[in-house]
């Protein structure tokens, strides 16, 4: 059933592609797909590497989300539960569409390497949805209607509008770095709470756990890091910027998804 899942995103994704791209070239210069993307990248901190660059140029705004109510109630276990359940909704939506950015990735992916790695970030969607927040989704009772229901936050609505429109749109590269700040986010807010000391009877600390659990050279943000590091190495200037201003863009809208969520800022009715 769900190879059958991921067939019809990716189709759905080539319908996309071949009725929006016509006559857009979305292959990458030539020397990327000869390039070894699987080499080290260096542990936070050290900037010899152009993705790492643009990590620590924006990690004080990184330090902002870290900052945010939302995070900080979290790690104290004084969220309310009803703004997390809200989260749980909201994060379900934008895994739903996260996906569907990953299959359009995945239809135009300039090498075998990307594709495989396109079709494995796939997956592991689906079991994050269904190992993590299938248990919390029974344990607050969220309905099917809720699941399905269209009426997400603005602050969600624009993130996976703007993830859509770059994936499609844009360069290969350009939509595989709008991707990363999404995994690096979780990935260092996980480790960074893990490193304070546990609330007894956190009732969000198995959630707190899922997203710290990897080492930085285990973790799958650092797959993610490698494989645009590849690209954005042999890539022109322009593209260069592009991917850049993508990564950023996309930090700004994590702020939104979490800030939205805690403020309950819903559409105007």
């Amino acid at each position: 059933m769900r190879k059958w899942r991921l067939f019809n995103i990716v189709f759905v994704a080539l319908c996309l592609l071949s009725t929006l791209l016509p006559a857009c070239n979305t292959t990458v210069p030539s020397a990327a797909v000869k390039t070894d993307v699987s080499g080290e990248v260096a542990e936070p901190g050290n900037s010899q590497h152009l993705v790492q660059q643009i990590w620590e140029e924006n990690y004080p705004f990184y330090q902002k989300i870290l900052a945010l109510p939302y995070n900080q109630e979290l790690l104290s276990g004084k969220l309310d539960e009803a703004v997390f359940r809200d989260y749980i909704i909201q994060d379900y939506h934008f895994c739903q569409n996260y996906k569907k950015v990953h299959a359009i990735l995945l239809a135009r992916a300039p090498d075998d390497n990307a594709a495989q790695f396109m079709l494995k970030i796939i997956k592991e969607i689906d079991a994050e949805i269904e190992e993590l927040h299938t248990t919390y989704i029974k344990r607050y009772q969220i309905t099917d209607k809720e699941l399905t229901d269209p009426t997400d936050y603005p602050s969600t609505e624009l993130y996976n509008s703007y993830l859509i429109k770059t994936a499609t749109l844009e360069p290969f590269e350009v939509g595989l770095m709008a991707t990363l700040p999404c995994h690096w986010v979780y990935y260092q807010i996980g480790n960074d709470m893990k490193k304070t000391e546990k609330v007894q009877a956190n009732k969000y600390q198995v959630w707190i756990d899922e997203y710290g659990a990897a080492t930085w050279e285990n973790s799958e943000t650092k797959e993610v890091v490698d494989l645009a590091e590849g690209y954005m190495q042999v890539a022109n200037d322009e593209t260069r910027i592009k991917m850049k201003n993508a990564f950023v863009t996309a930090m700004k809208l994590e702020y939104m998804f979490w800030d939205g969520v805690y403020n309950r800022v819903k559409w105007v009715k």
